[in-house]
């Protein structure tokens, strides 16, 4: 799963990749990350208002909520959101929270997302190294999601939010995330208005091994006499200095 992400891009370039226009451009704040458990103003794209972007909180809240009578701010509902900014695509007819909303589709800008890998897969207290993964060119992508209009049943505030589906990890990925072999569904430029189809199933888009990707050490200042250690797919065999 993915929970902390990197988006820098101009806002020109977010604009040109997801062929829509900012409604509020000055509200867009490059950050080099952006960590998904303080459930972030993001922007998004949705399948019914294609041309604009918007910006919805990262952290999809449950309708089980509403039903139950739990507002926002409770620490269940907030624990349960914790649990939904990634969705499985495996189980997104299994999951409650994720059923009504499957033709909710979205799309997500990034231009980086962080990953962690074990140094001893399947020991929790083993070190754990941290990887930024990118596009080869650092461009900015866009990936898959699901997004929702929740009301909170004590105030009546609607909550404009969203989740990012995940598959199975291509082989870079698994390499790195040796511990849950997961990613996000990243999708190529030509999958963007597909994916935002609601008729098309979401599963033709679990296969992401076409997907090209690199990968770095995140936040370690190399020596000058000592180049960068990255992780590139066969197809790949630039090296960065």
């Amino acid at each position: 799963m993915c929970y902390h992400t990197k988006l820098t891009a101009d806002s020109a370039l977010i604009a040109d990749l997801l062929k829509a226009d900012f409604i509020e451009k000055d509200t867009y704040e490059p950050k080099t990350e952006i960590n998904g458990f303080e459930f972030p103003l993001y922007p998004v794209v949705r399948f019914d208002e294609r041309r604009i972007i918007q910006y919805y909180e990262w952290g999809l809240l449950g309708d089980w909520l509403t039903h139950s009578n739990i507002e926002k701010s409770d620490p269940k509902a907030i624990k349960a959101r914790a649990g939904c900014l990634n969705a499985m695509l495996e189980e997104l007819e299994i999951k409650p929270t994720f059923k009504d909303k499957i033709s909710n589709r979205c799309i997500i800008p990034m231009d980086g997302m962080y990953e962690w890998q074990w140094s001893e897969p399947g020991n929790p207290k083993s070190k754990k190294i941290k990887y930024l993964v990118t596009k080869p060119d650092n461009s900015v992508f866009a990936c898959a999601g699901l997004y929702s209009e929740w009301k909170d049943p004590k105030t009546g505030f609607t909550t404009y939010c969203y989740t990012i589906c995940t598959t199975e990890g291509n082989e870079l990925m698994k390499e790195i995330k040796n511990e849950g072999e997961r990613m996000l569904v990243v999708l190529n430029p030509d999958e963007q208005d597909a994916w935002l189809n609601p008729k098309i199933h979401y599963m033709d888009f679990a296969d992401r091994s076409h997907i090209i990707l690199k990968a770095e050490l995140a936040h370690v200042e190399p020596r000058k006499t000592q180049a960068k250690k990255t992780l590139n797919p066969p197809s790949i065999q630039t090296e960065l200095f």
